[in-house]
């Protein structure tokens, strides 16, 4: 019960992990990515089982936090967190570039993937979306000495989880 709330980011999660272990390489992040397409015997550039298929380009996919309020439901709450969280990765890949081994950890790839995981790790119970990128920023800090806390805090802004923004 620690991870229900009204910004719960548990589908975000699982999608944005599902799109960073099929990156290939040549892939970018304006790249039309959907998720759950075999259920409709869709291509994988198509919206599958969300609402638009993730992309970095805003034309493409243009949730923000701000639609945060618009529909409560976990798949659609989900999907914004991924959102940000894909765009966080392809700012990191072009920052420190894509790497196919994984364990390369100055890869940009790795770097996102090991924020994301280690914030799932730092963040309070019951948490939101303010929660999770604050969690993030602090992976940043233990991680990597703060090093990309601009980057993060301007990628999530970006999506209108600056800090301004008001958790619910």
């Amino acid at each position: 019960g620690c991870l229900g709330n009204p910004e719960q980011m548990g589908e975000g999660w699982s999608d944005f992990f599902a799109l960073v272990t099929t990156v290939r390489p040549g892939d970018s992040g304006p790249t039309k990515r959907g998720v759950g397409t075999f259920v409709y015997r869709q291509p994988t550039d198509d919206n599958g089982i969300r609402r638009y298929p993730y992309s970095t380009d805003m034309s493409i996919n243009p949730i923000t936090f701000s639609t945060v309020g618009e529909n409560p439901e976990v798949h659609a709450l989900g999907e914004i967190w991924t959102a940000m969280s894909w765009d966080l990765y392809w700012a990191m890949v072009e920052k420190y570039g894509y790497d196919a081994d994984i364990n390369n950890l100055n890869s940009g790839n790795a770097r996102a993937i090991q924020l994301v995981m280690d914030g799932m790790k730092l963040q309070p119970c019951s948490p939101g979306f303010q929660d999770g990128r604050d969690a993030i920023m602090l992976a940043d800090m233990l991680n990597y000495n703060g090093d990309d806390t601009c980057l993060i805090s301007s990628v999530f802004a970006r999506r209108g989880l600056g800090y301004a923004a008001d958790q619910k």
